[in-house]
């Protein structure tokens, strides 16, 4: 199979001739589809095409009644972002992660792939984990990150890194702290680093009202479970064990 057919990709080809290539795949915390969402909503991207593949589930997304392609190409200058609302099967992560790339590189010089995500680590913060293709690379994340004796990046993220590695194309990740199912507030963090990176000057503000609210929500949602399993477990009065036929 050539691995472009591993994906079909229905896009104008990116305006620049080098770009920088964001990335944003549903994972721990959603961190990545949050944080790239937020970015294209509020930095001027621009729709610049879809993709879809036979591998991933066949889902129509839509938002404000208008239906979405799963994953999605924006572009603003040099930079184009793929977004992904559909989770990336782990057994095709490698078909779909070198069929993008194949087919950026054929229209475009790809100077450097960014990959954010979340990992979960059972801490209570939001430090961000980096990583890097090559040593300059690593140099370059290392006051935005915490570089680990060894990090293990899985699925769609970790993919995307090694085909950029092994075509030699520099790369680097930055995973953020969660423990949530969503998690606004480490999406912040990864857009405060393109912020810092790449200039953007993205206000973050409204995202941390949102995290403020997804919060407040989650501890109602924990304290009505807390409730409902404490009165499932009350204990029966003699009266109330009486059975009735």
């Amino acid at each position: 199979m050539d691995i472009t057919d591993a994906v079909r990709v229905e896009s104008l080809a990116p305006t620049a001739k080098e770009i920088t290539l964001l990335t944003g795949f549903p994972g721990s915390g959603l961190v990545g589809s949050i944080a790239l969402q937020y970015l294209v909503e509020n930095a001027g991207f621009t729709h610049l095409g879809n993709i879809t593949s036979r591998f991933l589930p066949q889902i129509s997304l839509a938002t404000n009644g208008l239906a979405q392609a799963p994953i999605r190409l924006y572009e603003k200058d040099n930079f184009v972002a793929v977004l992904a609302d559909v989770p990336i099967p782990p057994q095709v992560s490698y078909e779909i992660s070198a069929g993008l790339i194949e087919w950026f590189s054929g229209k475009s010089a790809i100077t450097e792939l960014v990959v954010i995500g979340g990992v979960t680590t059972g801490g209570d913060g939001e430090r961000v984990f980096g990583v890097a293709t090559t040593t300059d690379g690593l140099e370059t994340i290392k006051e935005q990150s915490i570089i680990l004796p060894a990090l293990s990046i899985t699925g769609i993220s970790g993919s995307m890194i090694i085909e950029a590695q092994l075509r030699g194309i520099p790369a680097a990740g930055f995973l953020v702290e969660t423990n949530f199912n969503v998690d606004p507030r480490a999406a912040i963090e990864a857009l405060k680093i393109l912020n810092t990176r790449y200039g953007f000057g993205i206000d973050t503000q409204p995202l941390m009202e949102q995290a403020d609210q997804v919060e407040a929500m989650m501890h109602q949602l924990a304290n009505d479970v807390q409730e409902q399993e404490n009165a499932e477990q009350k204990p029966f009065s003699s009266a109330e064990q009486v059975m009735y036929g």
